[in-house]
């Protein structure tokens, strides 16, 4: 007993420096509790991780556990406070006028503006901010400028069915309080660029720097390389973009970690080199510190150049804490580094612990420096190698392992946002990101270093053939045979299982860690057992209905309405390039002017009453009665699903389960759950 004891406290002992990298962890927690579990359920492990710490031998460490969970907590609470703002009660349609904040694209390439300063012909609450897609071929303003167009409008939508992207979260810590479309002109008010607040006039120029580099280099080489240096993506073409997708090289269009490291790089080495020439210079002066403030400058103006998107600035978080590290004689990319960017970020913005991107990053860069770390004597002794070859064959060695560490890190979560896995993003990524480092970000820099001299063309011309090459890797590989495959929606709870191993994995030292292969296990266990997807799913408003088909597919109502939801449940169903027309196509369903009918499931009928009351056979055994307008039918035979479901979810899902019986599912528009004292004078 003593021994095992003995060995306890040994263990202990040696993983004791680890737990500080459970921090953000802890913090996460906090964050999760307060918008998904609500405060009370939050406080509550806060207390007992408190209590805890009074009766165990580790006081200090759940003490400051319970810390950090408080700590999520309250990051979350201040931010939900920051952020809240009016949204739009009721649809409306009239005139809005605004202060134009930002120029995009939608995904189908419409123009959209985001207007700040709203007015409304209608009055009432006003929404701090309204996005509206513009027709196309009109007159773009330019940021700053004040609008006015007649428009329709609604409140942001909740997801198209549960467990779903939720478009209503995000627009709630956008500020956004409504979005529409434009039914007619707009009529623009010129603004001048020195009457505009700073920010402003730095979005207006780089709005005119992306239209520059899409004008001088031209097609979608021009569009890539506006959204490499300014981060602005409206004018990639939607065949470019699917390619990148489907290669597995989506990921070099988004500013983040790659990018924002490349440049960092880049000018630490090159103020490095040109310091370390002058002998008394590189005597007299630690340059290697000069460098690394050299390259945080740097990042720091790309932070604001490429727009400050929360990837960048994710990114930039991570760059200034692996720089300061340097200037302060510590290791530049080590976990505890990370740890601490993980916590900042979380601290600043709680809301993008459940956005695909700050879980990738992070991921990926957690399994990077594991992975280094546990192959540390491998690299050391083929460093001292000499030798032409030796050190290319090390760089390939060494691209290779990070592509194929990367992608082992992000796989989980792009198979849960997206739907997806891409086939051949290794051998790609193996071409195509060298590139970067070695083309694309060099010329970049070289360009922005030219340009108040006018000497930038012949950069950009270059600039322009490395992009065609990764478009041309990209074409390659998308279009390959089984190029992508499609993931059928999980669980939560699977991707935590997941996650939680992953985390274990690449935290804890020793045999220890080999314990973290038991939830990946069962992870990816309940992802295959939770492969069931719904029978029907009816959209918001009941505008469409999907079905399950004899061949287990599904088919949908109608060919045109509902394009978002309809793709996203055929991504979510497990299909790899979602074709809604083929979906249409094998519909089994038939309509009336005033009712529609159809199969799905286990020969469960369907019926869609659009007006009029309920006749005997519109309610019959196994029957799904869908009636938008009713509250209630006359018959009870069958399964209902009326006015105040409807007009309450943002979707609606049901499955059978063995025994045949209906379960129903609802999405709703995403609401925070509100911290009310009074709650606690109610409890017992």
């Amino acid at each position: 007993m003593a021994e095992l004891r003995d060995s306890v406290k040994r263990l202990w002992r040696g993983q004791a420096r680890r737990f500080a990298l459970w921090v953000p962890v802890l913090v996460g927690l906090g964050i999760w509790l307060r918008f998904d579990g609500g405060v009370l359920a939050g406080l509550a492990v806060a207390v007992i991780l408190s209590s805890c710490a009074l009766v165990t031998s580790a006081r200090a460490y759940v003490f400051w556990a319970s810390i950090a969970v408080v700590a999520g907590l309250a990051a979350a609470e201040l931010r939900l406070a920051h952020v809240a703002a009016p949204v739009l009660q009721e649809p409306m349609r009239g005139d809005v006028t605004g202060r134009v904040i930002v120029v995009d694209a939608a995904l189908s390439g419409t123009p959209r503006l985001t207007l700040d300063l709203v007015s409304m012909q209608e009055g009432g609450i006003l929404p701090v901010k309204v996005r509206v897609s513009l027709r196309r071929g009109g007159a773009i303003p330019r940021v700053g400028d004040r609008v006015r167009l007649p428009a329709v409008l609604a409140a942001p939508r909740g997801p198209a069915e549960p467990g779903g992207f939720d478009f209503s979260r995000k627009a709630y810590f956008d500020r956004l309080g409504a979005v529409g479309y434009a039914v007619g002109a707009v009529e623009i008010r010129l603004v001048e660029s020195r009457l505009l607040p700073l920010h402003l006039r730095i979005d207006r120029a780089r709005g005119q720097i992306a239209a520059s580099l899409r004008e001088r280099i031209g097609g979608a080489e021009g569009a890539v390389a506006a959204a490499l240096v300014v981060g602005d993506r409206s004018g990639i073409p939607a065949e470019t973009r699917d390619a990148l997708r489907d290669s597995g090289l989506a990921h070099l269009l988004a500013i983040s970690g790659l990018h924002v490291g490349l440049l960092g790089a880049l000018v630490y080495w090159f103020v490095r080199l040109v310091l370390a020439l002058p002998p008394r210079i590189s005597e007299q002066f630690a340059i290697r510190k000069v460098a690394a403030v050299c390259a945080l400058v740097a990042v720091m103006i790309y932070l604001v150049m490429s727009g400050a998107s929360v990837a960048t600035q994710r990114a930039f978080v991570m760059a200034a804490v692996a720089l300061l590290a340097i200037v302060f004689d510590r290791g530049a990319v080590t976990m505890r580094g990370l740890a601490v960017a993980a916590v900042l970020i979380l601290l600043a913005r709680p809301e993008s612990l459940f956005g695909a991107g700050f879980q990738m990053s992070f991921a990926a860069v957690a399994v990077l420096v594991a992975g280094y770390d546990s192959t540390r004597d491998f690299w050391r002794k083929r460093a001292q190698k000499s030798g032409v070859m030796t050190r290319l064959v090390s760089g390939a060695l060494a691209t290779a392992m990070t592509s194929i560490l990367a992608g082992i890190a992000t796989a989980p979560f792009a198979a849960y946002h997206f739907n997806r896995l891409v086939i051949w993003g290794l051998p790609a990524n193996l071409l195509a990101t060298p590139l970067m480092g070695l083309w694309i970000m060099p010329c970049i820099l070289l360009a922005a270093i030219l340009s108040p001299f006018g000497l930038e063309g012949p950069v950009l011309t270059v600039l322009g053939l490395g992009i065609g090459f990764i478009l041309g890797v990209a074409q390659w590989f998308g279009d390959m045979e089984g190029a992508i495959k499609g993931v059928v929606a999980a669980s939560p709870f699977a991707l935590f299982c997941i996650v939680f191993g992953g985390l274990w994995l690449t935290i804890w030292r020793g045999v220890i860690r080999a314990a973290g292969i038991v939830p990946v296990a069962l992870g990816l266990f309940l992802w295959s057992d939770s492969a069931a997807r719904p029978d029907l799913i009816i959209a918001r408003d009941a505008a469409l209905i999907a079905g399950r088909g004899e061949d287990g597919r599904l088919w949908v109502s109608r060919a045109r309405a509902e394009t978002y939801a309809a793709q996203t449940w055929l991504r979510r169903d497990g299909e790899a390039r979602p074709d809604r027309t083929t979906a249409w196509q094998r519909r089994e369903w038939s309509c009336t002017k005033r009712r529609c009918r159809g199969w799905t499931g286990e020969d469960w009928r369907v019926v869609f009453l659009r007006e009029g009351a309920v006749r005997q056979e519109d309610c019959l055994d196994r029957t799904l009665l869908i009636a938008p307008h009713l509250l209630s039918p006359d018959q009870s035979a069958c399964f209902f699903i009326g006015k105040q479901a409807i007009d309450e979810a943002s979707a609606i899902m049901v499955s059978f389960t063995k025994d045949g019986t209906p379960v129903a599912r609802t999405a709703h528009p995403w609401r925070p759950r509100r911290f009310n004292p009074d709650s606690f004078a109610s409890m017992p």
